[in-house]
């Protein structure tokens, strides 16, 4: 009876490895950070926006919005709404949020579309004219610029969708607080950006428990085995009692 109830223990083993296995490869998720990356709330929650000296904050653009300067109404980027700032003269708008990195990361991507429009007849200027994009820490120091206008670009930008993959900025601050901000700094005449579709898409392990099927294989080793060692025990008892031949 030992070979049969061994090979079934071992049956049952490799269907339970098999179950761990394909468990694991199944409990990857992909989340995103982000709240209200597409601004369909109507309204800026989520988000916390700045600005300084002549600039203002960013505000909800419905299509009905008409920003301050030459700029003029526009439709939003995508679905009823998305965001633009605006201004009138030199400053600074920002549009930031926050979020907590989840404490295992298999991969990251930040995701969004931007279209904008930069009225300065000398274009760009880094950084006194410019629109740009920054992943910062809980205090609010730059710990990568992801994006920015350069001199040179073009200044009409139409929706433009951008990706970047922040696996390991993401992967060297689990567990930590982290944040998106966007920047448009204008010092010599009027620039608006539109923003829409923000995403901070992460990819992390799910917590998945076992099949009580794998549970009830696992009982039941556990009782293949006791019953193995009790029967070894018994032989080893029997052939200790067990006279052997008298040495003559």
């Amino acid at each position: 009876m030992l070979l049969p109830i061994a090979s079934f223990a071992k049956r049952c083993l490799a269907l339970v490895v098999a179950s761990v296995l394909y468990a694991s490869a199944a409990q990857a998720v992909t989340v995103d950070l982000i709240t209200n990356g597409d601004f369909e709330t109507g309204d800026l929650s989520g988000w916390n926006s700045t600005s300084s000296s002549y600039a203002e904050d960013f505000q909800i653009n419905n299509g009905r919005f008409n920003p301050r300067g030459p700029t003029r109404r526009v439709d939003p980027i995508s679905g009823s709404y998305d965001v633009m700032n605006e201004q009138t003269g030199y400053g600074i708008s920002t549009l930031t949020q926050f979020f907590t990195v989840p404490d295992r990361v298999i991969s990251a991507s930040f995701n969004f579309t931007y279209q904008l429009v930069n009225h300065y007849a000398s274009g760009f200027d880094d950084p006194n004219q410019q629109f740009r994009v920054s992943l910062i820490d809980d205090a609010g120091a730059v710990i990568s610029q992801i994006f920015s206008t350069q001199p040179g670009d073009a200044a009409v930008q139409g929706a433009t969708p951008l990706s970047y993959d922040l696996t390991s900025y993401l992967q060297a601050g689990v567990g930590s607080t982290l944040g998106i901000q966007f920047d448009v700094e204008t010092s010599y005449y009027y620039m608006n950006a539109s923003l829409d579709d923000i995403a901070m898409m992460v990819e992390t392990p799910a917590t998945v428990p076992l099949p009580a099927s794998v549970w009830m294989m696992l009982a039941g080793l556990g009782l293949f085995a006791a019953l193995g060692w009790s029967r070894k025990a018994r032989n080893g008892v029997d052939i200790a009692n067990c006279d052997g031949p008298v040495a003559a």
